[in-house]
């Protein structure tokens, strides 16, 4: 299928790039004035879909959803023997489209659209109480485990974040426990 974009007044029909990124694409048919664009990459890639050959030899494993072509992978849900019509990459595995949607109908499937956020919380712990000092007793020591004890796996963000919101509730807890021991010392002496 060959693509065109139209110019703007709709007198020439300007042919596809053949890369991504073009500085003055369309310049000759713009009176010299050309555009630098960016499409996206599957715009102008050579679209591969999976081939299926239906010629079985002695021994060799067919499909299960399709018993005329060849087997190329096992469902790692499922254990059938799958062709490359019917496989698919979930979370890893090489799965079968029935499979996933078996998992689907199921509610197996491990979507991970809840995360908690330790940096945050470890923050929020050493912060907050600050507005009512007395609970900062409590929640400092809290903040500063949490903060040490996930300090090694990074943030748990889908983003990419730094670790500087543990840095701010270690710093944070170890001034309020400072706090409280020299209040403890000051009251013992």
């Amino acid at each position: 299928m060959e693509f065109e974009l139209r110019a703007l007044n709709g007198r020439y029909r300007i042919p596809l790039p053949d890369r991504p990124f073009v500085s003055d694409y369309a310049a000759e048919y713009t009176s010299g004035v050309g555009h630098d664009i960016q499409l996206f990459p599957a715009a102008v890639r050579d679209e591969v879909l999976p081939e299926a050959s239906p010629i079985l030899t002695e021994g060799q494993s067919s499909c299960f959803f399709h018993p005329n072509i060849a087997a190329t992978s096992i469902c790692e849900v499922s254990g059938r023997f799958i062709c490359d019509l019917c496989k698919t990459e979930w979370n890893g595995k090489t799965v079968s489209l029935t499979a996933l949607q078996d998992l689907r109908e199921k509610g197996d499937l491990t979507l991970n659209n809840k995360r908690v956020i330790w940096d945050d919380i470890s923050c929020a712990l050493a912060v907050f109480p600050l507005l009512m000092w007395p609970f900062t007793i409590i929640t400092a020591p809290v903040a500063l485990g949490i903060a040490l004890a996930k300090w090694r796996k990074g943030a748990t963000s889908i983003l990419r974040r730094s670790r500087w919101r543990y840095v701010v509730a270690i710093i944070l807890s170890l001034l309020q426990i400072g706090g409280w021991i020299t209040f403890f010392i000051a009251l013992a002496s």
